[in-house]
């Protein structure tokens, strides 16, 4: 959830409509029929529904696994009615039976009003027919406890009750069927084991213990009169007035062939509760209206609740309210009483007077509401709902002018504002004319589909404000309702002097075209102008679905300025090739039968500095751009790959293979564990393809490469470690230029075909670790330390065949050592590491020289690649000349960090070269927090010195950068990385942000020298939705109290 989506205002307006059925009258209407299939006259079964009440039921834990049988428990009180039969005691345990026999009591009906000639009487004629046959839903058994009493009523008809009493007044047995269905009203439920209970020992030792037959039903005749009084108008009864009912006999209504009856338990709900809101006591009035309809009116303040199934609470407050019944209303008229309820078998309801409801942090306002539970329609006026996002930390307010529910999952609303402030002219708002929103949630969510296609908005008219100005509209959007709702995604604006005065836009692709976008696709389009360059656009779409997912991106923009790509004259003031520039970006993986997948991926690029201009982080460290087909199988501990790579772009030097195929098996068990085996396979056809207008002198035919690396390990356990020896023996052939380097990079006598041998062992000793429980510091936040050491070694020597495959022998000896303690609350303690420092040492034969920089070990493979299949670099860099694959000198390295506080850390690593006494390498910096106002960073970072032909003289540079908030306002943002080597500034950053209510500005200063650009950059964005932010995000969400 938690997929857990930030919904926009969908969830306002749905609460209004949907919370008040579905939380507080839902559980009052029959689960299978509504409340209209309570009702005579739209019917085909009129049977005797069984009600259980009492403060608090438990329902047996295995219920649903039963067969079909129900065990209910009640204590602290327990009423039951059934017709005209009343039961009540202090404790009750019931059990119900689903049963169905083809013997049941099967109604159809047929209403004629007749008027009487020559006189005022209205007589109604109901002819009923009943088929020989009954149908009973449950068989009930009743064991009742405490203080127990029977009331029957006259009108008992169809339910025979058999009793059997126990000890009279404290104890009784009842058995009956029920022939309509079970209502259950408990202001608490619970599910458990009721084994344990001494009252349900009891019951089951009472009810089992003797025979409970039911009575048998009540014959009815073939036909009779039944005389009922009926309300005249104006609610006088008159009487000698009288409805006559005719019963007949009728055909039997006829199940499906094949069919099943369903499954069906006892519907569960919570009363619905009211009392007065002040000190005036509420007026109750119930009556009928002219259609024979029972109406409650409720006159005063009044406070109303209901508990739902999962604990939370629905509150209403109004002024006044007309509830409709289905049948009578439970209270009488007169005053109500605290905490009493208002009835059952709500039809409708309409309250009005300053309406509110409350569920959770969701308070909805307005001036009227309806609902209307037998058509599934409702009409809300003048709607004003509160949310409080607590992700985004911002309240949500939303106003309608109104909002009907037009079918189950239909919504319809007319003038529409959202926005973050309280205000009723908000600084920035969101607003349509009309609205049709369609949601499919609830069914999806039986369905297990539950999607971002379960959402869909159409608005017409939509305005984007800041104050009463409109800054974008829109005719038509369909959405998703996915927070924001509008097409603008987002908006950067700067200033420089490479770019000029520059607008950078994003907009959701598919609301712009009014499109609803296809489950698991997102559609950028980008329009952009920039000052000194020209217009450019583009899109991007990313796309999931369950067996494949993908991106596509594309932009091209007629360019009429110059790149500048770095400090130096030669990256400075670039023309570009030509003047209509851009680029074509996909990748698309596919998950095929059989643990197959398949990637492809294309790359376009104009000319060679479009990408690094236009993309400069994806250009920094991005994944290099290609154009391949990849299909790999990996099933278990192997894995089988073939690729295919070529070159499109002629400016770049490119390794194509057409293609490659490669075998990996790892850690499979040999000899029952005794071994393991490990196994690495490749072939290539490689071409190297050199850019157009290279001058290097280098074949471009196609060659062959094949290697073969097979490693056996036996792992063991010795006393004090874990040991795992090692053998291996790598095979290379290469046709094309075949091994023609020494370890160092220099030039050696050419050799096509070469075998390597290794042979090494990995130790991992027995962490040592140690308590100190009485350690305490307020200071330190110290509550006991743990001090715990890992120490772990590994050794490879190498044997080659020729010495343009010689490897570097290696001992490398680390250890990790942490001191840990406990933090938080004493109920919710955390172990975290308050210091950590790993060191290694690594020793190496046939160092390299001392321009070699700061390499790091790589414990687990210290083998070192034949091949350099991703580098552009022509000829091809030998791996074990550069630093990427493992160290070239003898060093000693550390990183460390400690946690002072969950505030304060400081941090640090360092690489020192044993050979020539220098240290290569060494960072150090403090991360502190003083909340709520400041927060900063200062550290150093220093790279020895060396000389390298392009200028470059190591660094020594210092690094600060702090927030700080002045007051409630204003909020300052600095940085600063100076260079003591170069003795010059490499990048100042200065930005100022004005706080207003539920509104920021932000305005920055840059200077960057290391790309000598100067920029003043505005943002402006509302609180917590930076995604509406115009201006760069970097800054967005500072300005008010430092979050942590």
């Amino acid at each position: 959830m938690d997929r857990i989506k930030n919904r926009l205002f969908i969830l306002v307006f749905f609460s209004i409509a949907l919370l008040l059925p579905e939380a507080a009258f839902s559980a009052l209407r029959d689960e299978r029929g509504g409340t209209a299939g309570a009702r005579l006259n739209h019917r085909n079964w009129v049977g005797e529904d069984l009600h259980l009440k009492g403060p608090e039921v438990i329902t047996a834990a295995l219920a649903a696994k039963s067969g079909g049988e129900h065990t209910l428990l009640f204590e602290g009180g327990f009423s039951m009615s059934i017709g005209a039969n009343q039961l009540f005691s202090d404790k009750a345990v019931v059990w119900l039976k689903e049963m169905i026999k083809d013997k049941g009591l099967l109604i159809s009906e047929k209403a004629v009003r007749e008027d009487s000639i020559g006189g005022p009487n209205n007589h109604l004629s109901i002819i009923k027919n009943h088929s020989e046959r009954i149908r009973i839903d449950y068989q009930a058994r009743v064991y009742l406890q405490g203080n127990v009493s029977v009331k029957k009523g006259k009108g008992a008809r169809a339910t025979g009750l058999a009793e059997k009493v126990l000890e009279k007044g404290r104890s009784m047995v009842v058995g009956f069927d029920v022939s309509g269905e079970v209502f259950v009203t408990a202001e608490k439920r619970k599910t458990g084991d009721l084994h344990g209970s001494e009252l349900y020992t009891k019951a089951l030792a009472a009810v089992w213990g003797i025979e409970v037959k039911s009575s048998p039903l009540p014959s009815v005749p073939a036909e009779r009169d039944v005389n009922l009084p009926v309300e005249t108008k104006g609610a006088q009864r008159a009487a000698k007035e009288v409805v006559t009912v005719k019963l007949a006999p009728l055909q039997p209504e006829v199940a499906e062939k094949g069919g099943e009856p369903g499954k069906k338990a006892p519907s569960f709900r919570y009363p619905v509760n009211i009392r007065p809101a002040g000190e005036a006591a509420l007026r109750l009035e119930s009556t009928q209206t002219a259609d024979a309809e029972d109406v409650m009116t409720i006159m005063g303040r009044f406070y109303l609740w209901q508990q739902d199934k999962e604990g939370g609470l629905l509150e209403l407050q109004a002024d006044n309210a007309v509830v409709w019944y289905a049948e009578g209303p439970s209270p009488r008229e007169g005053e109500a009483e605290a905490g009493s309820a208002i009835g059952e078998n709500v039809k409708a309801i309409y309250l009005a007077g300053d309406v509110v409801m409350t569920t959770g942090e969701r308070t909805i306002r307005s001036e009227e509401i309806f609902y209307d539970f037998d058509q599934k329609k409702s009409l809300v006026i003048n709607a004003v709902m509160r949310s409080f996002d607590v992700g985004r930390g911002i309240p949500i307010y939303a106003r309608a002018a109104k909002l009907r529910q037009l079918a189950e999952n239909k919504f319809a609303l007319e003038e529409i504002t959202l926005t973050s402030s309280e205000f009723y002219l908000p600084q920035i708002s969101f607003n349509a004319s009309s609205m049709i929103i369609t949601d499919t949630t609830s069914v999806d969510e039986r369905k297990g589909k539950v999607s971002d296609a379960s959402y869909d908005a159409q608005m017409r008219d939509v305005r984007f404000k800041v104050g009463g100005r409109t800054i974008f509209y829109w005719p038509f959007i369909r959405s998703n309702l996915q927070r924001p709702d509008t097409a603008l995604k987002s908006v950067g604006v700067i200033n420089d002097d490479v770019w000029g005065t520059s607008v950078e836009t994003r907009w959701h692709l598919s609301r712009l075209l009014g499109l609803r976008e296809t489950e698991g696709t997102n559609s950028t389009f980008a329009l952009d102008y920039y000052g000194k360059r020209g217009i450019g656009s583009g899109a991007e779409i990313t796309y999931e679905r369950e067996d494949y997912f993908g991106r596509l991106l594309g932009y091209i923009i007629r360019d009429g300025g110059e790149d500048r790509l770095g400090r130096n004259s030669t990256r400075r003031d670039l023309e570009p090739p030509r003047e209509l520039r851009g680029r074509f970006h996909w990748q698309h993986r596919h998950f095929l039968p059989h643990s197959w997948q398949l990637t492809t991926e294309v790359s376009y690029a104009s000319d060679e500095n479009f990408i690094e201009g236009y993309y400069r982080s994806e250009f920094n460290v991005g994944k290099e751009q290609e154009t391949l087909v990849h299909l790999k199988r990996i099933e278990d501990n192997w894995g089988l790959a073939f690729l295919g790579k070529a070159r499109i772009n002629d400016f770049q030097n490119k390794l194509e293979e057409l293609p490659s195929a490669e075998f990996h098996w790892a850690g499979q068990s040999l000899f029952d564990d005794k071994l393991t085996l490990y196994l690495d396979s490749q072939v290539s056809r490689f071409r190297q393809r050199l850019a157009s207008g290279s001058t290097l002198g280098l074949s471009e035919e196609s060659f062959t490469f094949m290697s073969e690396r097979a490693e056996l390990d036996m792992p063991m356990r010795w006393g004090f470690a874990k040991v795992v020896p090692f053998v291996a023996g790598t095979f290379a052939y290469e046709d094309g230029s075949g091994f023609a380097s020494d370890i160092d990079g220099g030039a050696a006598g050419r050799e096509d075909s070469i075998w390597i041998g290794e042979v090494g062992a990995r130790v991992f000793p027995v962490p040592i670790w140690k308590v100190y429980p009485d350690v305490e510091s307020r200071l330190w936040d110290l509550k006991g330390l743990r001090h715990i050491i890992e120490p772990r070694i590994t050794a490879v020597g190498y044997s080659e065949s020729e010495s343009v495959a010689e490897q570097r022998d290696i001992l490398n000896v680390g250890i990790t050592q942490r001191l840990q303690t406990k933090r938080g609350p004493a109920d919710k303690q955390r172990t975290t590491d308050w210091m950590r420092l790993d060191m290694d040492v690594t020793w190496l034969n046939n160092s390299g020289d001392d321009s070699a920089g700061a390499d790091e070990f790589v414990w687990n493979k210290p083998f070192i690649p034949l091949v350099n299949r991703f580098s552009g670099v022509v000829p091809l860099q030998d791996r074990r000349s550069g630093g990427i694959f493992g160290p070239r000198r003898n060093y000693i390295g550390a990183d460390y960090i400690w946690r002072l506080s969950d505030t304060t850390a400081v941090l640090s690593d360092m690489n020192y070269d044993m050979q020539s006494g220098v240290v290569q390498q060494f960072n150090v910096g403090f991360s502190r927090l003083r909340w709520p106002n400041l927060s900063y960073y200062i550290g150093s970072r220093y790279l020895k010195r060396i000389d390298n032909g392009f200028g470059e003289e190591g660094s020594n540079s210092f690094t600060f950068a702090a927030t700080y908030v002045l007051d409630s306002r204003y909020t300052v943002v600095v940085s600063q990385q100076y260079d003591f080597d170069y003795g010059a500034n490499i990048r100042s950053d200065l930005t100022l942000i004005r706080r207003y209510h539920r509104l920021y500005y932000g305005i920055t200063f840059r200077v960057d020298e290391s790309l000598d650009r100067q920029s003043i950059i505005f943002s402006v964005w509302p609180e917590g939705i930076q995604e509406l932010g115009i201006g760069p995000d970097r800054y967005m969400g500072q300005g008010g109290s430092i979050r942590y």
